[in-house]
Parts: C-alpha cells; sequence; structure tokens
C-alpha cells in the first residue's frame, strides 16, 4: 500500500510541476566558434618579439633574476638561458556558450550564461594546464534574478561584472551584486546603484579579522537617444585587510557615442585614484593614480567605413617607489579582453595588451600605452567583407627605475582581414596581423650596458567558423 500510495505521491507532483512548467516561458540563445591560430615566435602564452642578443653576454640571465627583465624573454629563458630564435604556435580552440533565460511571470525573469567548452583541441581534463580557460569543465558564468518592482527592477546574483559601456577596458569576469535600476527617472535617462561583494571573509572559519571584506560600490546614470549616448560612472573599493592594510579605491568613468550623419564617434575614459595605507611602521603608504582614454572618430560611405583611433593608458616610471600609475600594470590588467581592435598589439592570442586567452604581457602593461592607428571596412557584398588597419604604438613611459632605462616604441602593426556569411547565422572569416617590433623589445639597459636583446617582428594569422543562435 506504501509503495502504491508513494507512486500515487510522485506521479501527482510531476504533473503539478509539468502544470507550473506551462505557465513558464523558455528561451536560448547563444554562440559557438571554432578556432585555428598560427603565432610566429610565440612560446605557448603568446608571442614573444624578442631573440638572444651577443651584445651583453650573460646579462640577460642576472638581469631576469632580479626581477627587471621583459617577461618575454623570461619566458625564452625557461629559467636558463636564451634561445636565438622563439618556436611557433599553431592550434585550435573553440567556445560553446548558452544564454537561457526562464520567464516566470511578468515580474520575474532568471538569466545564465553557461559556458559547455572553452579549451584548446587536445587538453582535456587529464591532461589540462594553465593555457586552458576552463578546460571542459561546465561552467555557469552568469547567474541571476531580475524583479520588476513599481519601483524600478531589482537584479541579485552572479551578473556580468567586467563590461560597463564600450568594449575599452571590458572583461568578461563575473561578480555577486545586488543591483537597482530605477523606473523614474526622466525621459531618455537611465541608471542603476550595486554593491558587489567582491571578497566574503567574514564566513571563513578560523578567520577572526574584523572588517576584512572587500567590497565595491557603482552609481551610474546614462542619457540616450536614437543617435547619441553620454554615460558617467564611479566606482569605490573598500579593500580592507585589517591586519595589514586599508585599501581604498576610487574611478571616474565616462563614455560618449554619437552618430551625425554619416559621421561617427565613441569615446571612453576611466581615472583610478586611492591609498593603500600600511599598517606595519616604517612602511610608506602606496598611492594609485591612473588613467586611461580610447576614442574613435570615423565616417561611413555607402559600402566604406573608416576612422581613427587613439588609445592611451598611463605607466609606471619607478617600481620600485610607491606610486601605482599603470593603468593596467595596477589597475585594469590589459586594455580589456573585449577590447581587441588589433590582431597582434591586442588580439586575443597574442599575450601583448590583451588578456583574453594569453595573459597580458606584465611589461607593456607597466608601461602603459600611447597608439594612433587606422582602420577600414569594405562592404564587398552582402556576404562578404574586408578589412584593415595600421597603428603605430610606444609605451607611455620608458624607464623602469633610476638608471634602469628602455625604448618606448613597440612598433607598427599591419592587418588585414575578411569575412564571409556562409548562412544568415554562420560566418567565416580570417585575420592576420604583422608587427614590425620596436626597439621596447630589446629590454632594458642597466647601468650603460646597453639592452640584452633583439627585436623580432611577429605574425598571427586566425580563421574561425562562428555560429549564433
Amino acid at each position: 500500500m506504501k509503495k502504491v500510495l508513494s507512486t500515487v505521491a510522485a506521479l501527482g507532483l510531476v504533473a503539478g510541476m509539468a502544470t507550473a512548467a506551462q505557465a513558464l516561458e523558455f528561451s536560448v540563445s547563444g554562440y559557438y566558434f571554432v578556432e585555428g591560430t598560427h603565432m610566429s615566435s610565440a612560446d605557448g602564452y603568446g608571442v614573444v618579439p624578442t631573440v638572444d642578443s651577443d651584445k651583453v653576454a650573460g646579462l640577460d640571465t642576472g638581469v631576469n633574476a632580479t626581477g627587471l627583465g621583459l617577461r618575454d624573454i623570461t619566458r625564452l629563458n625557461k629559467g636558463t638561458t636564451m634561445d636565438d630564435e622563439a618556436p611557433n604556435d599553431d592550434y585550435w580552440n573553440h567556445e560553446f556558450v548558452i544564454k537561457p533565460v526562464m520567464k516566470v511571470n511578468d515580474k520575474i525573469v532568471m538569466k545564465s550564461k553557461i559556458y559547455l567548452a572553452a579549451d584548446k583541441f587536445g587538453q582535456n581534463d587529464a591532461g589540462a594546464t594553465a593555457l586552458d580557460q576552463n578546460g571542459t569543465e561546465i561552467t555557469v558564468h552568469h547567474l541571476f534574478m531580475e524583479y520588476k518592482s513599481p519601483i524600478g527592477m531589482v537584479r541579485v546574483g552572479r551578473t556580468s561584472a567586467g563590461l560597463w559601456q564600450g568594449d575599452f577596458l571590458s572583461t568578461d569576469a563575473n561578480g555577486n551584486r545586488i543591483m537597482y535600476f530605477p523606473n523614474w527617472l526622466p525621459e531618455n535617462i537611465g541608471g542603476y546603484v550595486f554593491i558587489q561583494k567582491v571578497n566574503e571573509n567574514d564566513s571563513v572559519a578560523g578567520n577572526d579579522l574584523v572588517d576584512a571584506d572587500t567590497d565595491l560600490y557603482e552609481m551610474s546614470a546614462w542619457y540616450k537617444t536614437k543617435d547619441l549616448k553620454i554615460a558617467l560612472g564611479y566606482d569605490f573599493w573598500d579593500m580592507n585587510q585589517a591586519a595589514t592594510s586599508d585599501y581604498t579605491r576610487h574611478r571616474i568613468k565616462g563614455y560618449y557615442n554619437q552618430n551625425m550623419g554619416n559621421i561617427y564617434a565613441e569615446m571612453e575614459f576611466s581615472y583610478d585614484w586611492g591609498t593603500m595605507d600600511w599598517d606595519a611602521a616604517g612602511v610608506d603608504d602606496t598611492d594609485i593614480d591612473t588613467f586611461a582614454i580610447m576614442a574613435d572618430v570615423g565616417m561611413t560611405m555607402d559600402k566604406l567605413d573608416m576612422g581613427m583611433m587613439f588609445i592611451y593608458a598611463s605607466g609606471d616610471d619607478d617600481a620600485t617607489d610607491n606610486d601605482n600609475e599603470s593603468a593596467m600594470g595596477h589597475v585594469y590588467g590589459s586594455l580589456g579582453e573585449q577590447f581587441q581592435p588589433y590582431t597582434v598589439l591586442t588580439g586575443r592570442h597574442t599575450g601583448m595588451l590583451s588578456n583574453d586567452f594569453n595573459g597580458a604581457n606584465a611589461d607593456m602593461a607597466f608601461h602603459g600605452i600611447m597608439s594612433l592607428g587606422v582602420h577600414a571596412d569594405f562592404a564587398v557584398t552582402d556576404k562578404l567583407s574586408l578589412h584593415t588597419a595600421v597603428a603605430y604604438a610606444m609605451a607611455d613611459t620608458d624607464e623602469l627605475a633610476t638608471g634602469i632605462e628602455i625604448d618606448d616604441e613597440y612598433g607598427w602593426e599591419i592587418d588585414l582581414g575578411a569575412s564571409y556569411k556562409l548562412m544568415d547565422n554562420l560566418t567565416y572569416s580570417v585575420d592576420f596581423g604583422y608587427l614590425m617590433a620596436g626597439d621596447f623589445f630589446e629590454g632594458y639597459e642597466v647601468a650603460g650596458l646597453g639592452p640584452f636583446g633583439e627585436a623580432e617582428d611577429v605574425y598571427v594569422l586566425n580563421h574561425r567558423l562562428a555560429m549564433e543562435f
């Protein structure tokens, strides 16, 4: 009798869930791509525009041992000596992402972003290395609820934490946030406020530190019409480490995007400042003062789109003082994994100024960037489009510390690309980038002894088959 009652109860529960599910609305979007990459002068972590030099024999090992050598050369050294020529890298990778949306009712929606794959071919859980993004494991990257209240929308859960307005300085990071979007603002004006728990220490067993959490607070507002968007945001980090330091940081960020007939303009900037107050006696406070900006202006003429882009991220000129002035080295880590205007300098695989697939070059991030480039896209047909770009880039600073100097030239880059729509949601693309490496990659000049490496030009070839749904 108990078995019969249990079966009836189970069937009733299933029937009840099925009835409730009929009231729900499900939708799924996403993408999949497979990509092949070839990089010259690469070592498994990105391109290496430096080879051994006979100018200062043996200097490279000593410099790297003190942490002053280029990270690229350290990679080539493998802890010993440099090679005369760097090897090439060839590999395939793929990525499969789905974005489910479950509409519970008119007021409540659940959203998610799930990585089903994001790895290189031939690398799995058994042989996973630091080169994998997520291995072959399923990763729930975003998972949050949206509730439309009478006074605005509330979003709670693991949301996107690296995207703001444009691609500049944006990442695919996530964060646990409580967000509020008011619905009572004037027409064409939007905004939000949130608190993000970056690091929770109070609930850690055995942690008796007081107020050792890291919290992020932000408020942003924007004005938006059909052809214009202006946004302004303020961030505040409270990173109390209790027993070691109190760290507070502020950020003012702005965004501008406008279409004026066939002329367009986009600009985004970020200014960070703050202080790390060390509790240890005799240790000076660390000051943060960084700035980064991107501006892109252009025009469209029938099938041709061409423009000019300026990029700047402040660098640091002294690694031995307590001033953190590098926008990428001390704050962002790169120009943003979503920001890839150039195939080599900002490419997702090259490990130079992007931290998408490989971590950004620590020395380039430390010294910052000033870059000016031109770009053009031409729609040959409805299915075929061509792309080209030419850019010059240099470091913002040319000194690591007193008496340790570098050349500030990153070099010239030339890009060529094409994409072809096989179907409405299936596109094949190919991109080629060539960097005429500047003398920055020769390495540091120490005590007048001269550079200890030779710059070597590098090229990258990517081709991708991408599907969206």
